[in-house]
Parts: C-alpha cells; sequence; structure tokens
C-alpha cells in the first residue's frame, strides 16, 4: 500500500465538527407535514383498510407508488419481508423447492424460504457491487429450483435483465427483493419492473419510512397482485366483498383462499405517502454525499475500497459501505465522535439456523465471506451535512496516520 498522503481539504475539520461532537449512522427527517398525516390518518377512523377498493390513505399511497414506479399493480404492507413471504406463497412454493438468494444480506430472504418449507439456496456475490453474482447462478439451478431471489444491495441494483434472461430459460420466478433499494434505478428506469414482481421495504432507516414498519410488493402481473391482496387480507377475494353485500347472511361470506394478515396501518399509510414524495430528492442527496465520500477516501490512498457503482446501475446508497481489512479496529477507533456499523457481518449461511439445518461451512461462499470481515458502513442520511462528511473522512485519516 502506498503512503498515506495528507488530504489539504479535510484540514479544518481534522480532530473537530464544526456542527456536532458526534455523528450518528442514521438520522431520519421529521417534518410538520409527517405529523400532520399521522393526525389526518388518526382522524379519518378507517385505521385498517378491509378491502383494496375503499377509499383510503392505503389505496392512494399504492396508486403513488404505481406512478413513481412506473408499475401497474402495488399491494401495502407490514414490511418488506411480508411481502417477499408472500411472492413465494403465491407462486405455491413449499416442501421439496428451492430458491437461490444470497448470503450477505439481512436474513430475511432466508427466513420466508425456510417458512414456506423450501430450501434457501446461495450464490456469492460480486466484490463491486455487493451483488449476486450472475456468472454463478445457472451452476446453482437444479430440477427443485423454483426462483430466483437477488437483492439490491445497499441501493445497487443487481443484473437483473441477465437473470431475467436466465429465469425465463428454465422457467423460473424471479422476485427482485429491492427492499434495501426503493427508489434506485436499473439501466435508466425504477427498480420495480425487471423481474415478475419486486418487494421494497420502507422502515425507519430506510430511504422513505411511514413512522413504523412497511412494505410493498409491485409487479405488472394483475392475478398476481390479486392473489397477494388476499394473502395480506386473510383469504379474501370478490366472493367475499359479494356475500357481505346479501340479503341472506348464513354463508355469504367465503374466503377465497387461506391467508394471512399482514395489511398496513391507514396511519402509517398517510406518513408513506409524505415521505415517498421526498424520496428521490433524499436519494439523490445520498448520491451528492456518496461522491464526496469517495472523491476525500480516494485522496487518502488507504487499503479503503469505497463502495462501486455498474454502469447499468443508478444507486441509490441506502447505505454508505466500505471495506478494509482493519474494519473492527477502524470501527472501534471512529466509536468516539462517529457511529458506524458493519453490515449483515454474519453471512446468512454461517447463521445458527441455516449452518445447522443444511450444513453449510466456513468457504462455502468465499466472497460474501471476506465482505462480512471487511465491510463498514459509514453515516448516510439526507440531512448529512458536507462538514459531517469532512469530519467523518478526517476521523479516518486520522485512525490511518496513528
Amino acid at each position: 500500500m502506498a503512503a498515506l498522503r495528507t488530504n489539504p481539504q479535510l484540514q479544518f475539520v481534522k480532530y473537530r465538527s464544526k456542527s456536532r461532537d458526534f455523528i450518528p449512522l442514521y438520522e431520519p427527517t421529521i417534518t410538520e407535514e409527517m405529523r400532520q398525516a399521522v393526525l389526518q390518518g388518526f382522524d379519518e377512523r378507517l385505521w385498517i383498510r378491509g378491502s383494496r377498493e375503499w377509499d383510503s390513505q392505503g389505496r392512494r399511497f399504492e396508486e403513488e407508488v404505481c406512478q413513481f414506479i412506473g408499475c401497474k399493480y402495488a399491494v401495502n404492507m407490514t414490511s418488506g419481508t411480508a411481502a417477499l413471504l408472500l411472492a413465494l406463497k403465491a407462486w405455491g412454493i413449499g416442501p421439496g423447492d428451492e430458491v437461490i438468494t444470497a448470503p450477505n444480506t439481512f436474513p430475511a430472504p432466508t427466513d420466508v424460504i425456510m417458512w414456506t418449507g423450501a430450501t434457501p439456496v446461495y450464490v456469492d456475490i460480486e466484490l463491486d457491487s455487493y451483488c449476486m453474482d450472475v456468472s454463478k447462478v445457472e451452476a446453482a439451478i437444479t430440477p427443485r429450483t423454483k426462483a430466483i431471489m437477488p437483492v439490491d444491495a445497499h441501493g445497487h441494483a443487481a443484473d437483473l435483465d441477465a437473470l431475467m434472461e436466465i429465469a425465463t430459460r428454465h422457467n423460473l420466478h424471479l422476485v427482485d427483493d429491492s427492499c434495501q433499494a426503493i427508489g434506485a434505478g436499473y439501466k435508466g428506469s425504477k427498480l420495480g419492473t425487471h423481474g415478475h414482481c419486486a418487494t421494497f421495504s420502507y422502515t425507519r432507516n430506510k430511504p422513505m419510512f411511514c413512522g413504523g414498519d412497511g412494505g410493498l410488493l409491485v409487479t405488472n402481473d394483475k392475478q398476481l397482485a390479486e392473489t397477494i391482496w388476499m394473502l395480506a387480507n386473510h383469504g379474501r377475494g370478490p366472493r367475499y366483498y359479494e356475500g357481505s353485500m346479501a340479503e341472506v347472511a348464513y354463508r355469504a361470506l367465503e374466503h377465497e383462499i387461506s391467508g394471512l394478515n399482514f395489511r398496513q396501518s391507514e396511519v402509517l399509510s398517510a406518513v408513506a405517502r409524505v415521505t415517498l414524495r421526498s424520496l428521490q430528492a433524499w436519494n439523490e442527496r445520498r448520491r451528492e454525499l456518496a461522491a464526496r465520500y469517495t472523491r476525500l477516501i480516494h485522496a487518502l490512498d488507504t487499503d479503503i475500497a469505497p463502495p462501486q457503482e455498474k454502469p447499468y446501475a443508478w444507486h441509490s446508497y441506502w447505505r454508505y459501505v466500505i471495506r478494509t481489512p482493519k474494519r473492527d479496529k477502524l470501527r472501534l477507533f471512529l466509536s468516539k465522535h462517529v457511529e458506524t456499523k458493519p453490515t449483515y457481518h454474519t453471512p446468512n449461511h454461517l447463521d445458527r439456523v441455516p449452518r445447522t439445518k443444511y450444513g453449510f461451512k466456513e468457504g462455502d461462499f468465499p466472497v460474501s465471506e471476506r465482505y462480512a470481515r471487511e465491510n463498514l458502513a459509514l453515516p448516510m442520511y439526507p440531512a448529512l451535512t458536507e462538514e459531517d462528511v469532512d469530519f467523518v473522512v478526517g476521523r479516518i485519516e486520522a485512525f490511518y496516520r496513528s
């Protein structure tokens, strides 16, 4: 490694931020409009949307999501995890089946696969994008494979066209786990329309939020959307609502399928509508901050690898994740003034349940394991200032000098 160079742009904030003494990893932006949306959603007294046809905060949110994403259908629900689970259930995936996914993420993809009774099959990642390595996917396909579930890591899209070509050729479903990347782009359009369906999360620390947990499934497949809605709403479909208007009540109501309850709160949907309107600007602000981070880190000439962006991607930088072999020492050094976080530092295949249930071991997915040892998320959110970024990088410079 070359000797660390002095970065003159960092000198004025090398030891202390002018704005504050501690920079958190994330801070949500809270506005008066969001507070008023809570009151509106509460005062409307609907609270829970029992039918997708009702005029409601949730229905308006779905319509606005479709316009923003460029898709035909959106189903609003309680979490991105619920959206992933219901996608697999809608396709009838269950015991004896396999679903391909990536190991370097939150446990949700693995969990929902196992909850259907299917088996997770992992494909290692690319070290530059942190996304599924498409060149390794076909080797993982067996006669039992039913779906591919790539993860758009930290706001960077997987190579979805290439994955869709594989899925089509092998007659597989493609569910794009875009829970970390709402508003991010792929080849000039928003994520959400490049597979059979896509899932999003809008909880506290995601690119947009609602004051609680929230999730979406988007698709251009009408039948899939209708099935997902019924699954999320106790199996209620047209027969149920027709029965609710019958003159003779006995046995008039019929639940068309066996469903669960993943309906989103109307109060949270009202807040989500407000944050959706800011999402594009917030993502563009993250990109500005990410560019500053990358420029300043490159100027240090350390062993740090900043995140990269493939030509096909419009990275939303939900997180700004660097890599360094000195990750743990750097994290502890920064902790007095800067909050950082290793992301998913136990790869899914080495977590307790998959490891013991399926026999995965160290070395099975070496790129994901290297990522888990080296990655570190730096502070990233729209209210972060240029001075804050300079201060963080200044503390990184101080670590390498020490």
